[in-house]
């Protein structure tokens, strides 16, 4: 009876999500997608009733569990016919989970929560379910006030069955067009790339868009500040986003004051946490974006912020890469910037024209976003598509490795077929719970014949796959479910570019200097080790 009692306490509990959510589709009207940049804007009335209603929800819930432990509600025969109820529709809601459409370790890791805990998990899943993706209405109001990418028309002029395949693996789910009149530079330091990236925003004529994940005072964004300050005087427009929770606890009020002033600048914080109750807080903005007059961009692991550029030391050697793009992949850049912006800010964005410089033989790049406003999963879906495809080699780069089994088991086929199989991954973490659980799950790459490497002067932020030195998958996703699931993310498919070969370099010089974990070394992990990511991987899926 103690976990009915419990159980009950949780859904009242729950009670207020429902009934806050009313409250926004009242006073707003788009039911679950109210963001809090939008509360911060009601009027002052508005919040006020919000907030008032938030203290009754809570006195009501405080008095009804204070009720409960003095044992108001004694009638045991009721609380068993509650009990078998409760039970009885846990047993549906299994049922129904087993049967709808998803992957197999959300479903049994749902299934035995909704065993265990009834209505707290069948309350939970509703709401993550329902708020994984947008609501259709939000949907397609941001769709209508995005610019919409090109056709797809260049996909006509690859010659290459496989490359075809991976195009419209993604291109079927984003609408992104391939270019292959555009060219991609790959930078295996973020240092070198941030020098270049400052020369390019001096320049910049008509706007700049940013996009991070992380804004950190330091050298970085003083030298950042400073080309900003010029350009905003100059003229140009400058958009700025940034994730509240990547940049909670770094981002101090001072510097975003400072932005704010700059002449031509708006700055926004992406589904910042407050009071108000909202369950989209749970799907970050993960991306990195940087636009320059619509003509260039950068895109890749890197954030503003200076152990990327190797100004702060974070667990030793901060490797991380990035790309940049010029040509007409980077209005694609600019409409990804664009949904975010008008996601946060409710502004259509106007992005600039240009007359694009076209480059040859550069191979082909297809840029694409990630996330809550799509329908599908596209970087999982490239990412299998691309392992799947490999015939001589894989190489992956990764900080963290919580996947699947069926991608794991995918990893490990390959290398079963003979496919040289590489996995790199940080040796010192920067969070050791992800680190463990991504441990557990080399077992079976190893024993196919993988071969994983721990980078040992240093900590691997870099996210890329490479395969045969013709396909490559660079952005800002990593191999874990908030990655590949949950958050917004972007990156860009390069086919047949010279410089993958550049990134294959880069990538074997640091496995050469790497530990290769053996499988004999992966069975001596500790105990607490082996515990820790057992446990954790079971819950793996819901966070």
């Amino acid at each position: 009876m103690e976990l009915i009692h419990f159980e009950l306490a949780l859904l009242i509990l729950n009670i207020k999500k429902i009934v806050y959510n009313c409250i926004n589709n009242y006073v707003y009207g788009d039911y679950m997608a109210i963001t809090e940049n939008e509360r911060l804007s009601l009027p002052i009335w508005k919040r006020l009733l919000l907030q008032l209603i938030t203290l009754i929800i809570l006195a009501a819930q405080i008095a009804i569990i204070y009720f409960m432990v003095l044992g108001v509600i004694e009638s045991n025969k009721g609380l068993n016919f509650i009990y078998f109820i409760v039970e009885g529709v846990a047993l549906l809601q299994v049922i129904y989970v087993l049967y709808k459409p998803m992957n197999i370790n959300y479903k049994l890791t749902w299934c035995v929560c909704i065993l265990i805990l009834p209505l707290p998990s069948m309350l939970l899943y509703y709401f993550n379910s329902t708020s994984r993706r947008l609501s259709k209405r939000k949907r397609k109001k941001i769709h209508d006030n995005v610019i919409k990418m090109a056709d797809n028309t260049e996909i006509e002029k690859i010659d290459d069955v496989t490359a075809i395949n991976l195009v419209n693996v993604v291109a079927k789910q984003t609408y992104a067009p391939v270019y292959g009149n555009s060219k991609f530079t790959f930078f295996s330091d973020c240092y070198d790339k941030f020098l270049d990236m400052l020369e390019e925003m001096k320049k910049a004529e008509k706007c700049i868009y940013m996009e991070y994940f992380i804004l950190s005072p330091g050298y970085l964004m003083d030298k950042v500040y400073d080309v900003l300050l010029d350009r905003g005087y100059r003229g140009v427009e400058i958009k700025i986003i940034y994730d509240d929770v990547g940049s909670k606890g770094r981002l101090h009020r001072r510097l975003i004051k400072r932005l704010a002033k700059i002449p031509n600048c708006k700055i926004y914080n992406f589904e910042p946490l407050g009071m108000n109750f909202n369950m989209l807080v749970n799907y970050r903005d993960h991306r990195k974006i940087l636009v320059i007059d619509n003509k260039i961009a950068y895109c890749g692991g890197d954030n503003m912020a200076d152990e990327y550029i190797h100004k702060k030391e974070r667990f030793g050697y901060w490797r991380d890469n990035c790309g940049k793009y010029e040509g007409e992949i980077v209005n694609s850049f600019s409409v990804i910037f664009s949904e975010m912006w008008y996601t946060s800010t409710k502004e259509r964005l106007e992005i600039p024209k240009v007359e694009y410089e076209r480059f040859e033989n550069q191979g082909f790049i297809m840029a694409f976003g990630d996330g809550p406003l799509y329908d599908n999963n596209p970087s999982y879906d490239l990412f299998k598509s691309l392992i799947l495809s490999a015939k001589n080699k894989i190489y992956i780069s990764t900080p963290y490795f919580i996947i699947d089994d069926s991608m794991i088991e995918l990893i490990a086929l390959k290398a079963k077929s003979g496919v040289e199989v590489n996995i790199l991954m940080p040796h010192i973490p920067d969070k050791k719970a992800p680190f463990y659980m991504g441990r557990a799950n080399y077992r079976d790459i190893l024993k196919a014949g993988g071969n994983i490497y721990e980078m040992t002067r240093g900590f691997n932020h870099a996210k890329n796959i490479i395969i045969d030195d013709k396909y490559a998958f660079i952005g800002t996703v990593n191999m874990d479910y908030r990655s590949l699931f949950l958050h917004y993310e972007c990156g860009a498919l390069i086919i047949n570019s010279t410089e993958i070969l550049k990134m294959s370099e880069d990538y074997e010089k640091e496995i050469g200097n790497s530990l290769k974990i053996t499988y004999e070394m992966w069975k001596k992990r500790s105990l607490f080790q082996k515990i820790t990511s057992i446990v954790l991987n079971i819950f793996s899926p819901l966070f």
